[in-house]
């Protein structure tokens, strides 16, 4: 992968205001200046035009992969640095970071350009890694400079769900994994849905114990570069029984849409990018095993995760969980503050037959068509009479 660390402006919210004040002249920011992030450099040029809305690189990858990342530095002054956790690398040579008596430079400085090299181990199986930078790590990931590497099953191929072009190659936040089930052990493995979440957070006083008592997040607060406070939809007229379901603020939020037919496999990989608090994560109506690979592993609703942590919720039931009900569900960060501030969204559980995603596999048409007009003939309603 050919990637380059720009510095790009980032708007967390194409409607609501650069900033927006909540409480003790604190204020939610929803436009960085300052932005920063790994693209691919098949897409550099349209992110920079504003044709293609950005989020962060996200990278899949197969169990038994080599992946080289020749990285380039494109940005007008910190170093930059690709570090992955999760996978097995030379840190003599890979880590990037500069730490202890490892000898030499990992980091690179702008105009220069670096090969970094990992493995997907097979001994660490399906996962999803962290891309952090370490070039100027207190500011650059804050910024944005994050990202993700997406492992699954062996000899798999990725689609992009709406449009059904092959992501194999690309940077993608979703993606249907299509399994190769010709090798060995995994000839009953099913497609899936796969989706990738980055949450990043920076108010380190909300909540905390002293007076005044802080109630509402302040600073960044968003998934995927992306936001959608409650406060902004309030503003265009939503009451706050219908927040999450008011048409008067747009059809769908801002934040990332996930969607599925009912029933197909999902795994959502939720990863703290950039947090200065323990967060809460949850989607209504679902659950899925706290161990994703433990036989017999405790089902839950909710996790937590701080910054740096990973989970990999494998839906039990998969699309509208074991009942397969069909709707609108909200995924959002458990905590209110949080989700007030922006970091919730939808997950758009559709009828089979729905044609806005592509089908993981071939489906059976939901109702038959009677090709002719037969002839009309009486039952009985019971067979006896007393």
């Amino acid at each position: 992968f050919n990637v380059s660390a720009v510095d790009q402006q980032i708007r967390y919210h194409d409607g609501a205001p650069g900033v927006m004040e909540v409480d003790l002249e604190r204020k939610m920011v929803f436009g960085n200046e300052q932005g920063k992030m790994y693209v691919l450099d098949g897409d550099r040029g349209r992110v920079k035009a504003g044709e293609l809305k950005p989020s962060p690189l996200t990278l899949h990858v197969n169990v038994g992969d080599c992946v080289k990342v020749n990285l380039k530095n494109e940005m007008a002054k910190d170093r930059a640095g690709f570090h992955v956790d999760m996978m097995a690398f030379d840190p003599k040579d890979s880590f990037g970071a500069n730490v202890g008596n490892n000898p030499g430079d990992q980091t690179v400085a702008p105009g220069q350009s670096k090969t970094y090299t990992y493995y997907a181990h097979p001994e660490y199986g399906e996962l999803a890694a962290l891309i952090q930078d370490w070039g100027n790590v207190v500011e650059n990931p804050r910024n944005g400079l994050f990202g993700s590497i997406i492992v699954g099953p062996k000899g798999s191929r990725y689609r992009d769900p709406v449009t059904g072009e092959d992501v194999t190659m690309k940077s993608s936040w979703r993606a249907d994994v299509l399994v190769d089930r010709t090798i060995s052990g995994q000839e009953n493995r099913k497609n899936y849905r796969d989706f990738s979440l980055m949450f990043q957070d920076e108010d380190n006083i909300v909540g905390v114990s002293f007076m005044p008592y802080i109630q509402q997040v302040a600073g960044i607060t968003a998934v995927n570069y992306r936001s959608e406070p409650t406060a902004w939809r309030m503003e265009k007229g939503c009451d706050i029984p219908e927040v999450f379901a008011c048409v008067k603020a747009g059809e769908t939020p801002s934040t990332p849409l996930l969607q599925a037919h009912v029933g197909d496999p999902v795994a959502v990989h939720v990863l703290g990018a950039f947090s200065e608090q323990v967060q809460l994560f949850t989607i209504d109506g679902h659950e899925w095993p706290h161990e994703p690979y433990m036989q017999g592993a405790d089902q839950v609703s909710t996790m937590e995760f701080g910054g740096s942590e990973i989970i990999n919720a494998h839906l039990t039931g998969g699309a509208g969980g074991p009942n397969r009900i069909v709707g609108d569900y909200i995924w959002k960060n458990q905590r209110p503050a949080y989700a007030n501030a922006g970091q919730w969204g939808l997950f758009r559980v559709l009828p089979t037959d729905d044609q806005r995603i592509k089908p993981l596999t071939p489906q059976v048409p939901p109702t038959k068509t009677a090709k002719q007009a037969g002839k009309a003939k009486a039952s009985p309603a019971a067979l006896s009479v007393k």
